[in-house]
């Protein structure tokens, strides 16, 4: 299991005991037994900043509590969280109209 050096930097930001910390403990927990847990976003719908960061061609959102999300992709059959994202900033990132 491999996370971004982004999503380790906000990581040791936020604190061990920090809520996001947890839910990130708790998703590695889940996709340990299932790389598969989040939901397959279509390549036509991956947006141009993990195209071009991480070079991805699958990319999977996970749902965590509050609203917020992470991605992830697969690399060789080994789960690899980009980043997690309030819903707001899910939207912006996705291209998505909030009212």
């Amino acid at each position: 299991m491999f996370i971004s050096e982004e999503l380790a930097e906000l990581l040791r930001k936020v604190g061990a005991q920090s809520k996001i910390s947890k839910w990130v403990g708790d998703m590695k927990e889940v996709l340990r037994e299932n790389v598969y847990a989040g939901e397959l976003i279509r390549k036509s719908q991956i947006p141009k900043r993990y195209l071009e960061h991480y070079g991805v061609n699958n990319l999977y959102r996970y749902s965590l509590p509050e609203g917020f999300r992470a991605c992830y992709t697969i690399v060789n059959g080994c789960p690899f969280i980009l980043d997690v994202l309030s819903h707001q900033e899910y939207d912006k990132v996705f291209g998505y109209r909030t009212t």
